[in-house]
């Protein structure tokens, strides 16, 4: 099934609500001023704001106004971890250059597959900026060995609080997220690559094949064989 990412031009925002998908709004004119959960955040033209899943929300802003909503089955598929804070960001760099894109890309084609491909990209520069040390060590380091016990040191947390801590960071577990983020990459592999199935369990840091085959059924309910030759994930190979 197709997933798609839901992106919208308000020209006004009102009202108190909650959605069952992570939202990016970002003011396009004027400054906003936003109330999510107990906090009030003001949100100038140069920042986004970010709002996690079911979180209580109010504001009321006149205004051009680029509302990006992550769809209830992308979600719920674990493509993406899902950061369950909310977030105010300057924009710079490439979180610039991304939203710029994705404007781009609404205006000339709103179906485009490509504005999925570039939420997600924004995504992970959203995760990569709010992440905890731990947790940008899990996002570079996904291919080596790695413990809970050396996750819970970088934080200088015992290992019993690290895990709630963690959990309440990113609604997984230290394993299951360790676990996600190397499926993420091997899915990437399989389809923009002629590596093996054996040289990719490697490449994102599993041992053995049969160990890399399980992780990925428990993730996507697929092989990685049958992920790689389904027609839906065709992409242009390419050697690197």
């Amino acid at each position: 099934m197709d997933q798609k990412v839901n992106i919208h031009v308000f020209y006004e925002c009102k009202g108190q609500h909650t959605h069952e998908y992570p939202q990016i709004l970002v003011p396009l004119q004027e400054p906003m001023k936003i109330s999510i959960g107990k906090m009030e955040y003001d949100v100038t033209p140069q920042e986004l704001c970010f709002i996690p899943t079911g979180m209580l929300h109010q504001c009321n802003y006149y205004g051009k106004l680029l509302a990006i909503n992550l769809s209830d089955n992308m979600a719920d598929s674990g493509e993406v971890i899902l950061i369950s804070n909310p977030l105010i960001i300057s924009m710079r760099g490439q979180i610039v250059q991304l939203v710029e894109l994705i404007q781009a890309e609404l205006e000339q084609n709103p179906d485009s597959t490509a504005v999925r491909h570039l939420y997600k990209y924004l995504y992970s520069k959203l995760m990569e900026n709010c992440a905890a040390p731990s947790i940008q060590y899990i996002n570079e380091y996904y291919h080596l060995p790695i413990t809970v016990d050396q996750l819970a040191k970088i934080e200088n947390y015992n290992v019993t609080y690290y895990c709630d801590w963690f959990k309440q960071q990113t609604g997984l577990s230290p394993s299951f997220y360790l676990r996600n983020t190397r499926i993420q990459r091997a899915k990437e592999l399989l389809v923009t690559t002629n590596f093996s199935v054996m040289e990719i369990a490697v490449m994102v840091g599993y041992s053995s094949n049969s160990t890399f085959t399980r992780a990925f059924h428990n993730v996507t309910g697929m092989t990685p064989k049958a992920y790689r030759e389904c027609p839906c994930f065709k992409k242009t190979v390419s050697v690197i």
